[in-house]
């Protein structure tokens, strides 16, 4: 494999490799690495984000939050059928 030494990096350019180094717990070497790649057609380049995709926005559960989560949802399951879940305010009509 070969070794390159860039110099006279942009300020600017230099920000966001650090900036998507962070974001994605990379090493900077690789994030270069993968932006020479992606510029060269070497690899595919990632999909955008879609707006609506809460995941990517707020990141995703852990499989200890996601049991929890269920185990919450599954309590509602013992209640009786005549005992509402949700109630109406006082102040409100039903």
């Amino acid at each position: 494999m070969a070794d390159f030494l860039l110099r006279d990096i942009d300020e600017r350019v230099a920000e966001r490799i650090k900036e998507m180094a962070r974001q994605r717990g990379w090493p900077l070497n690789e994030v270069i690495l993968h932006l020479l790649k992606q510029a060269l057609g070497l690899v595919e380049p990632e999909p955008p984000a879609v707006p609506g995709d809460i995941a990517r926005l707020t990141g995703a559960w852990g499989d200890d939050e996601a049991r929890a989560f269920e185990s919450a949802v599954n309590a509602f399951a013992g209640l009786p059928d005549d005992v509402p879940v949700f109630l109406t305010p006082p102040d409100k009509p039903a």
